[in-house]
């Protein structure tokens, strides 16, 4: 089953009913259980890299991989003109039903559907960041923001370092780059009591590599929030040139 989809279904669960429960496994057999109560929370529950970030957001704003729509709503009742764009239909149907008033299927990870200059503000929060999985595709995914939006365009996202730290982390950047992957290329799949779905890719990137990265697609790098450090998650604001 495709992991956006199943997170959709476990993110109606969670609407519906207050419960839901969800795992994130690693190909390495690593295994974290995934708050689902996080994706619907408001802006005072927020985390503090994030509120900083959003102060950023201005004008006509569009929300990839908006998840349940948590920051389209905030923005929304800020005033601002939100669109809110996921790849799962089931996903915008929940959006829809929150309350957000414009929400799309869209896939973030090819060409989007949308006229040069259409945008003030693209947000890629809840390390959206490098949900493409690859380099090579966090800046195709660049090109299109840089694309659809206006000349003094803005792009707000979260990612985290990955961890060099922890032995268990460290032993599978060590793995990725013995084959030849990038070192915070993780390999993940989602798993309920009912359902596993498919394996895919989600690329931690350090602040240094965002810099470098977007500078290629001509993005500024010109803000950085950061939790306790990197490694627990840090938002980035990007500027056009």
């Amino acid at each position: 089953m495709d992991h956006t989809d199943l997170l959709a279904e476990v993110m109606w669960q969670f609407y519906l009913t207050g419960r839901a429960s969800v795992r994130v496994e690693r190909d390495d057999g690593h295994r974290t259980r995934e708050d689902i109560h996080w994706y619907f929370t408001t802006a005072r529950e927020f985390p503090a890299h994030e509120r900083a970030a959003l102060r950023y957001a201005r004008g006509d704003v569009l929300d990839l991989g908006c998840g349940a729509g948590r920051h389209s709503l905030y923005l929304q009742r800020r005033g601002l003109r939100v669109t809110a764009a996921d790849r799962s239909l089931r996903m915008v149907e929940l959006v829809r039903a929150r309350g957000v008033r414009d929400a799309r299927v869209v896939d973030a990870c090819k060409r989007l559907p949308f006229d040069a200059g259409t945008f003030d503000t693209v947000l890629l929060l809840g390390n959206n960041l490098g949900f493409c999985g690859t380099e090579q595709k966090f800046r195709a995914l660049l090109r299109e923001a840089h694309r659809i939006t206006r000349a003094e365009g803005r792009l707000i996202g979260t990612t985290r370092q990955p961890s060099a730290t922890n032995p268990v982390h460290r032993a599978y950047l060590q793995r990725n780059l013995a084959r030849g992957r990038a070192p915070g290329q993780l390999r993940l799949r989602l798993v309920t009591p009912q359902q596993t779905s498919d394996w895919f890719d989600l690329l931690l990137l350090a602040p240094t590599d965002v810099m470098r990265l977007a500078a290629k697609e001509k993005w500024h790098l010109t803000h950085v929030f950061s939790l306790e450090n990197f490694e627990e998650g840090y938002a980035v604001v990007l500027e056009k040139f």
